[in-house]
């Protein structure tokens, strides 16, 4: 018998995780840290360093919040001076540095100056980022002592690369990354991010290098693509942080980028932004929502986004429950729709919708294959050639209980 009491709901079930291909400092020319600087009550890890032995292109995408956190306008501002070529990123967790005014600010600098200093760096070669609580000035003695524990910890060994990943956590239930070696090229990435999660952008920290050789326009010009396929295609709350970033790096210790890294690249970044979804505080499992037949595409992100903001419907997904009404209404309900003459819902491959009326399915049959970790609702309209795809994850107990108490 399925225990259904609430104590057994406010476990989160965790997915089985296989080590990837390869992790952040397997990637040429890198090397990480990850140390605890006590700025979490907890004492976890907190402070991070990343750090290429040549100056390594970059390209960045961050939140569009007006409320962009001070880590957030140093590291546009030093990418833009540096030309889009830096040596170091600094970060930290536990403390957004976010609405702290001109002293969150001139932390954030001081955060880079100090790595700057102690590399022998330009300042506007190191990047700054932070996650955590909103509205608190950062404990800079104990982020001082962080960052100086972090560059005695320098390391290029894989396990390096994790501890890095550890240090930017905060309410994430397990890590995240993913990486890929094709041929002479390696590309590997981490992130972290579970709530305040919505696309624009769409995670909370992520970090992707490669080996591969690209300037740093050449980066500029792929990150927007990428970002589309994985960060800014994950929902789990509506709500955009004001700490978001993207980077991705080129540290060109390796072959030549072009199309067929590109494809890796994206694929790194979509699964971290699956495993994002997946953990969604308290998630048990991701939906991938697919629209086609939209007036354009612009128009099927809108459907797919309206559907996956919906309390209802991502409540029956954790539910294990086909109320396909949920869905087709959130259809009806979207501006970017005309017609919903020829609409077609299916739900794991079971269509449950479509010529204006239910079909005919084994609902204890469908319920039982929702179970699954992935799930897939695909949305058909009649209306032109656009068509989004878009990860969301279920809403379920757990979500209210973090998102309740985490201040207090």
């Amino acid at each position: 018998m399925t225990d259904r009491s609430l104590d057994a709901r406010l476990v989160q079930t965790l997915p089985v995780l296989a080590d990837p291909a390869a992790t952040l400092t397997q990637v040429g020319g890198l090397r990480a840290a990850g140390v605890s600087a006590s700025i979490k009550a907890s004492g976890r890890p907190d402070v991070a360093l990343l750090v290429s032995d040549a100056p390594m292109a970059c390209a960045g995408v961050f939140t569009q919040s007006l409320f962009a956190a001070a880590p957030v306008v140093v590291s546009r501002e030093h990418l833009a001076r540096a030309g889009g070529l830096i040596r170091a990123v600094v970060v930290n967790s536990g403390n957004a540095n976010a609405c702290t005014g001109a002293e969150g600010e001139a932390n954030a600098r001081e955060m880079c100056a100090r790595v700057a200093a102690a590399l022998g760096l330009r300042d506007d070669e190191v990047l700054v980022c932070s996650t955590g609580v909103i509205g608190v000035q950062l404990p800079m003695e104990k982020v001082r002592a962080g960052i100086d524990a972090a560059l005695a910890a320098l390391s290029s060994e894989p396990e390096a690369g994790r501890r890095f990943l550890q240090a930017i956590m905060t309410t994430d239930a397990f890590p995240k990354e993913d990486g890929a070696v094709e041929g002479e090229v390696t590309v590997a990435g981490v992130c972290k991010g579970a709530g305040m999660i919505h696309p624009d952008m769409a995670t909370m920290l992520a970090f992707v290098a490669t080996d591969a050789a690209y300037t740093p326009a050449a980066l500029q010009e792929r990150i927007g693509a990428v970002a589309a396929e994985s960060f800014n295609a994950v929902h789990v709350d509506s709500h955009p942080s004001t700490n978001d970033t993207f980077l991705l790096f080129s540290t060109g210790t390796g072959a030549s980028g072009g199309p067929e890294v590109d494809a890796v690249i994206t694929r790194v970044a979509s699964r971290l932004a699956w495993l994002i979804a997946r953990d969604g505080e308290g998630a048990t499992k991701v939906t991938t929502i697919e629209v086609t037949g939209a007036i354009d595409d612009a128009a099927a992100r809108a459907v797919a986004d309206h559907v996956a903001m919906s309390a209802l419907v991502r409540t029956a997904l954790f539910g294990n429950d086909p109320n396909w009404g949920r869905f087709v209404s959130q259809v009806g309900n979207a501006k970017a729709v005309r017609s919903v003459e020829g609409l077609r819902c299916s739900l794991q491959g079971v269509t449950v919708f479509e010529h204006g009326a239910p079909t005919r399915f084994d609902r204890a049959a469908l319920s039982k294959a929702m179970r699954a970790e992935d799930l897939s609702l695909t949305i058909t309209l009649c209306e032109g050639e656009g068509r989004a795809r878009l990860m969301t994850s279920d809403l379920g107990y757990r979500y209210v209980e973090v998102n309740a108490e985490y201040t207090t």
